[in-house]
């Protein structure tokens, strides 16, 4: 338990985050001492994501006293551990041991997913989806909100009389949102509209005022489609880090497979799954098999 849990904490979430560099060249300033020992900026940079994110609604100076406390706290208990010779101690070695092999997969996997995804193999990806997109349209819609269908009428005749929308609307509309742009709700796609109004703008031209006052379940609403267009797919420069990190856990999954399909490998223990909904990020039933 001992191990599972110092490996728990220090490795959290890092499955495949890429270890930063120890040292960056900066001014390494001196964050902490304990005794003649020194704790440098330096530290606290690289042992950040090893020990998580204490909450993640602090500020970023938080987060560092909170990070260098923890420094502090392993400094000053290792330093006790090792005048008690714990260095020594049989337990101690097979946890080193076991977190040794830990970082190595952890840097291994990284460091190799990384260089599995090119730039032109995400270039590839992203244009491969964009191209399997649906085409989606948008429409851009203004609207002035009344309370009963006189009102409405009413309002719909001034606009057909060549009272600018804009000045109606925000005269008269009852949706406080959008009023004071004129009306004017973005573009949306139809089915984001209630579904009375989606079906009469459906069959509305560019330009186009409603013919008369639609009624949804919040009022009466006054129309005038502005234009339609096709969505465009979010740009590469938007997408391609989140899309870089989905690539490089893929990758790695198929590295750690290869790997293990080149070793000699025998369980020796019933090769159980863990229960429904959780995953242990291991195919059950193909270990053992050459």
């Amino acid at each position: 338990m001992i191990v599972k849990s110092i490996i728990n904490s220090l490795f959290a979430g890092l499955i495949l985050t890429a270890v930063p560099a120890f040292a960056e060249e900066r001014a390494d300033r001196v964050a902490a001492r304990v005794g003649d020992a020194e704790i440098l900026e330096s530290d606290v940079t690289f042992a950040t994501p090893f020990l998580g994110d204490p909450n993640p609604g602090a500020t970023p100076e938080a987060r560092k006293s909170a990070v260098v406390d923890a420094l502090i706290d392993l400094k000053v208990v290792s330093d006790k551990a090792i005048k008690e010779g714990m260095e020594n101690d049989e337990t101690f070695k097979r946890q080193m041991a076991l977190l040794k092999q830990q970082a190595l997969r952890q840097a291994y996997l990284a460091k190799a997913a990384a260089a599995a995804v090119t730039e032109d193999a995400l270039r590839k990806v992203y244009d491969e989806r964009v191209a399997a997109m649906p085409a989606v349209e948008e429409v851009r819609v203004r609207h002035i909100l009344l309370k009963d269908r006189p009102s409405a009428e009413a309002t719909l005749k001034e606009i057909s009389e060549g009272k600018p929308f804009d000045e109606v609307a925000k005269k008269a509309s009852l949706d406080e949102a959008s009023k004071e742009n004129g009306g004017d709700l973005g573009f949306l796609t139809t089915e984001q509209f209630p579904s009375e109004l989606g079906t009469a703008i459906m069959t509305m031209k560019p330009g186009e005022l409603s013919s008369r006052p639609i009624e949804t379940p919040f009022g009466f609403h006054v129309v005038r489609l502005e234009e339609r267009r096709e969505r465009k797919p979010p740009a590469f420069e938007a997408v391609s880090a989140e899309l870089r990190r989905s690539m490089e856990a893929q990758a790695a999954r198929k590295i750690m497979a290869d790997l293990k399909a080149g070793a000699r490998i025998e369980k020796l223990v019933p090769d159980v799954a863990m229960p429904e909904g959780s995953n242990d990020g291991h195919e059950h039933g193909a270990e053992g098999e050459e």
